[in-house]
């Protein structure tokens, strides 16, 4: 399956990376952006469905390619779209969604937030989550997911930088949307595959970035 190959090239680009020995940083994070999710939906409005979601994060660089961070983003997740018929009005759904996640963020270039030679990165990002949000009735729904993600990082000062980024969430439950598995309970064509039977949340948007530990002295190499 291409998506176990994707994780599994990315776990070997981290074993590639983490042992480069450099300056340990840490930083916290603003994001501000919007979430829209992929579901039973087959029909979505896409502006339309776009929803505020806001969050922060902690992250510790362990050298200029490789970072962990923990993310914590909250707002609300929704669509306004139809189930494979156009001629059904348009419906949807909206709810509030805490998502908590772990990832390793592997830059593409070299980067430290505040050395000079070091200011620009594009990244990609992986790791593990878990999400809470109310079913059809308000009840408390938890699902594990997966995230993985891209983006980009700037730094404008020595302890400031800006981003962006997007990050796909895959759920490991199928009712995100209010519906659990639809094509067996209208006689629509059942989906068997693992993309389909469970629900994705999207996130985009920016990041504010703030250094707080500076670790050891960087290497004159660095400045």
């Amino acid at each position: 399956m291409p998506f176990r190959k994707l994780i599994f090239s990315l776990f070997f680009l981290t074993s590639v990376f983490v042992g480069k020995a450099q300056q340990q940083t840490a930083d916290l994070g603003l994001f501000i952006g919007g979430s829209i999710p992929f579901s039973d939906y087959t029909k979505t409005k896409m502006f339309r469905s776009v929803k505020p979601t806001g969050g922060l994060f902690y992250r510790y660089n362990f050298n200029s390619r490789i970072s962990f961070r923990i993310n914590a983003f909250y707002g609300n997740v929704g669509v306004v779209g139809y189930i494979d018929n156009e001629n059904i009005p348009p419906f949807g759904f909206e709810k509030g969604v805490l998502d908590i996640s772990t990832v390793v963020e592997i830059n593409y270039l070299d980067f430290i937030l505040g050395v000079n030679n070091m200011k620009f990165s594009p990244f990609v990002s992986y790791g593990v989550g878990v999400s809470f949000y109310p079913n059809f009735v308000g009840i408390s729904q938890t699902s594990f997911n997966i995230p993985i993600g891209i983006g980009a990082k700037y730094s404008l000062s020595k302890r400031w930088g800006i981003g962006a980024e997007i990050t796909t969430r895959k759920l490991f439950k199928d009712n995100l949307d209010n519906f659990n598995d639809p094509y067996r309970v209208v006689d629509l064509p059942i989906v068997n595959d693992w993309f389909h039977n469970n629900d994705w949340i999207n996130y985009m948007g920016f990041t504010i970035t703030y250094k707080f530990y500076w670790g050891s002295r960087p290497c004159a190499t660095y400045e």
